[in-house]
């Protein structure tokens, strides 16, 4: 019985997605170090000139409208996060941004480097510059199941403020979505 429920929730539901979205209100405070690292804003070049492929990956990130940040280790990028605002935001869309508001849309660490806390401190860095640039409020959104992302943005002070799920119907054009907002906003 329980495959044959399955099999039919299947063939109804082509697709889903189920988000959480986590938000921060910007706050300048002091700058962050760590031993051997080193948190600053990057420009679309020296991503793509990484010696690491992982990086250069995310180089399309970098776009208008665009805030990317790096850790990095010597001249070594081991770190990325792009928030995006603005037009550039426009394509993406998910999540809704009033002025003075913007959406880290990727964050990424080499393999090799994570359980170092980097993803926490990249995130609180980048925060902390978005304050500095005038930006009042961020915004992320994060794949329910992703325990080190859901993590590494409640050890850098941000808070969920909504759940998203969308159910993308078989045979249907536009998913029904469902957005469960937590009063923090």
């Amino acid at each position: 019985m329980g495959n044959f429920i399955k099999t039919w929730v299947q063939f109804l539901i082509q697709d889903y997605s189920f988000y959480r979205i986590y938000g921060r209100s910007c706050t300048n405070s002091g700058a962050l170090m760590t031993a051997g690292l080193r948190f600053e804003q990057v420009e679309k070049k020296q991503i793509v000139n990484s010696a690491d492929p992982a990086i250069v990956e995310h180089a399309w990130y970098h776009d208008r409208d665009t805030h990317a940040y790096a850790c990095l280790e010597d001249a070594r990028i081991v770190g990325l996060c792009f928030f995006w605002h603005g037009i550039g935001y426009s394509k993406r869309n998910f999540w809704p941004l009033r002025e003075h508001e913007a959406k880290l849309v990727q964050l990424f660490v080499l393999p090799e480097m994570r359980g170092q806390g980097i993803a926490r401190r990249l995130i609180e860095t980048a925060t902390q510059d978005m304050s500095r640039r005038g930006f009042s409020y961020v915004y992320a959104r994060i794949w329910r199941s992703n325990k080190p992302s859901l993590r590494a943005f409640e050890r850098a002070g941000w808070q969920r403020v909504a759940t998203v799920i969308e159910i993308f119907p078989h045979g249907r054009s536009k998913s029904f979505r469902l957005e469960l907002r937590n009063k923090v906003l």
